[in-house]
């Protein structure tokens, strides 16, 4: 079977299509195994504080960071695949020592092999999706390979819930999932070298390379997405306006959309709901990103330039069910309606990180920045919610949802105001 690109009648084996796709199957799992056994490790290991067990769920995430930038730069060279199955390994490796380890010292260690590993693979999850479609193809393929990762996180958490019944040890069995992409590794290498490889140039002389070094960066008037660069400056190979924009819009929405995850646990138990009932609300967010990215080039044929301002829309409203709600299935419907629309917003922002390079060589150290993005603003919710909350002296389990949900009414103004440009604007390329 072979898989469109849109690079004019160019197609692509359904195998090698696969092991792209299987790079995303372990992207967000790092810290996973350790949730459901935070309270196990307290009395295996009593005389450890509550700060080590709660590095083995941090770590990971720090870690990742400066290794998706390492990555994003090595993307530059001839080396992708070795970069890919060197992060493969680690992970495997860090995960099945866990599975043995008996001291939590080991596990810290542990952990912080497996961020090294994720962050090595985070960039071509996406950035050989970058390389080998474009257009609406493109889009399309964003959308599955995040729906790949949240379907993933859905099922490895109960995976995870059950295994951690039988034994502390077994948890760390779900960090062996990227076995499923070192056995497909073997068919990126029939990716065309052409998409493949952008760093393939005929070798040019002393002289040659000495004129390309200082020729001036040819920018186009327009980009490939129908968008102006006029008046952009250009960096490194990076348009400057553009890439901050991006990275900052990118930045919010991850942020916002983390608040449930982090705050529900304190919020649903003061309205006599269980604990059952906010691991099926957190579910549900996942689910629904998993369902809107299967059909994001769908959804965007029929929304079109307003497919933002909907992906904002329904953040606005599951926020504001949050706020003015106590029920259950309510909080199930804000869920589903954060999940939607960070599901929707979330393949877009994949696709249009391809454009603010202007060599398509970079477009993977492009990713590695927006990925970087979305861990930095993971890291900071707690930092932030705590700040708004010592600037308005106002601790209630509610008040993060609140302040989120006015900072979010304000992006969506900016939407509909910036509706015909770069950042939230939606250009025909993407849907026909």
């Amino acid at each position: 079977m072979q898989i469109k690109t849109g690079k004019g009648n160019g197609t692509i084996s359904m195998m090698v299509v696969l092991a792209i796709w299987s790079l995303s199957l372990a992207v967000d799992l790092p810290g996973l195994a350790v949730t459901p056994i935070e309270g196990s490790l307290r009395s295996i290991f009593p005389d450890v504080t509550d700060f080590k067990i709660q590095l083995l769920t941090v770590l990971p995430n720090v870690v990742i960071i400066p290794f998706v930038l390492l990555s994003g730069k090595l993307s530059e060279t001839k080396h992708k695949i070795l970069v890919i199955t060197a992060g493969t390994v680690l992970y495997i490796v860090a995960g099945a020592l866990s599975i043995f380890s008996n001291s939590l010292t080991s596990l810290i260690w542990l952990s912080c092999l497996l961020g090294a590993g994720c962050g090595l693979i985070l960039p071509f999850s996406t950035g050989l999706i970058a390389d080998v479609f474009t257009g609406k193809y493109r889009t399309k393929q964003m959308g599955i390979i995040s729906a790949i990762g949240n379907i993933a996180l859905v099922g490895a958490t109960f995976v995870v819930g059950f295994l951690a019944a039988k034994s502390w040890h077994l948890p760390f069995l779900v960090y062996l999932i990227p076995l499923v992409s070192l056995v497909l590794i073997p068919f990126l290498k029939k990716i065309p070298e052409s998409d493949y490889d952008q760093t393939s140039a005929p070798a040019a002389s002393g002289d040659a390379k000495d004129a390309i070094k200082t020729a001036p960066v040819v920018v186009p008037a327009v980009d490939a997405d129908g968008f102006s660069t006029k008046g952009q400056k250009v960096s490194g190979g990076f348009y400057l306006g553009r890439t901050v924009w991006l990275l900052l819009a990118y930045f919010f929405f991850v942020f916002a959309t983390s608040v449930p995850a982090y705050y529900l646990p304190n919020l649903m138990p003061e309205y006599h709901m269980s604990t059952e009932d906010v691991s099926t609300v957190t579910s549900i967010f996942y689910l629904a990103m998993f369902v809107i990215g299967l059909v994001v080039t769908g959804t965007m044929k029929v929304f079109r330039k307003a497919t933002f301002i909907l992906a904002t829309g329904m953040i606005l409203l599951g926020f504001a069910l949050f706020v003015f709600t106590r029920s259950l299935p309510v909080y199930i419907i804000a869920s589903a309606l954060v999940g939607l629309g960070n599901g929707l917003a979330q393949p877009i922002f994949y696709t249009k990180a391809t454009q603010i390079c202007v060599s398509q060589s970079k477009s993977t150290l492009a990713l590695a920045y927006l990925q970087v993005a979305n861990y930095v603003a993971i890291s900071l919710v707690p930092v932030l919610i705590g700040l708004f909350e010592s600037i308005f002296s106002n601790h209630t389990n509610l008040f993060p949802f609140i302040v989120t949900g006015v900072a979010v009414a304000i992006v969506l103004v900016f939407t509909i105001i910036r509706v015909d440009h770069f950042v939230f604007g939606i250009h025909k390329q993407y849907y026909e």
